[in-house]
């Protein structure tokens, strides 16, 4: 049997407001933060909140709202480049998988450079680790914040690109399902499939890992 490798998150925190504790986490990982993030954020106040609780922990900090659809190698430079001329050191991504997986290239590239798209088909790898990231997830499908994977649509050629590499790992994954709440029920439905399909494929796969069997179906039961 082919050796499988199963890798998460240095920290996970799961439960009912956990979305409180951004700022402390902040503070152990950084001390200039990038919040990843959309409109759709900003017009609930999440991203007010974020900021307000971050400065409780004395870490200031810029906002990217430019996620608009899903990821882009375009919203990834435009973030890069506020990530840089600010002199960021952390980042937190509070969104949907579609600013979770922009923050990711975004945290590699802050460290490793060139362009997303080389890193395509591990044409290159980044070897340095990369900028701290916490990821707070708010809907309940991709499981972004807890995978070493990213899919970065390049505008230039119109192909999906995804792209899996150790680097790309949240550093924090705080998972607090009140934040899901705002979802619109269609897209909750919607997430829900994705997330079981996630599950079936993790369970079937010639990759599965003793540990990750117990996770999928977990997850299957909860989400029927």
């Amino acid at each position: 049997m082919q050796a499988t490798t199963c890798h998460l998150p240095a920290t996970i925190i799961y439960g009912e407001n956990s979305f409180l504790q951004v700022g402390v986490e902040a503070a152990k990982l950084g001390s200039k933060a990038l919040i990843i993030s959309d409109a759709v954020m900003e017009r609930l106040g999440n991203v007010e909140r974020a900021q307000a609780l971050l400065e409780k922990s004395g870490i200031p900090s810029y906002s990217y709202l430019g996620v608009a659809t899903e990821p882009t190698d375009t919203y990834v430079y435009e973030a890069l480049d506020l990530f840089r001329a600010k002199a960021c050191n952390v980042i937190v991504s509070l969104g949907g998988g579609s600013c979770i997986d922009t923050a990711k290239a975004v945290a590699v590239l802050a460290v490793n450079g060139g362009a997303i798209d080389e890193y395509m088909n591990g044409r290159t790898i980044a070897r340095k680790g990369a900028v701290p990231l916490i990821a707070l997830p708010t809907t309940g499908g991709t499981g972004s914040e807890a995978t070493d994977a990213t899919v970065i649509t390049n505008t230039d050629t119109n192909v999906k690109m995804m792209i899996k590499q150790q680097a790309f790992m949240p550093r924090t994954a705080i998972v607090d399902p009140v934040l899901t709440k705002s979802t619109p029920k269609h897209i909750t439905a919607a997430t829900g499939i994705d997330a079981l399909t996630h599950a079936l494929e993790a369970y079937i796969s010639k990759r599965a890992h003793p540990f990750t069997d117990g996770l999928a179906l977990s997850a299957m039961e909860r989400i029927f």
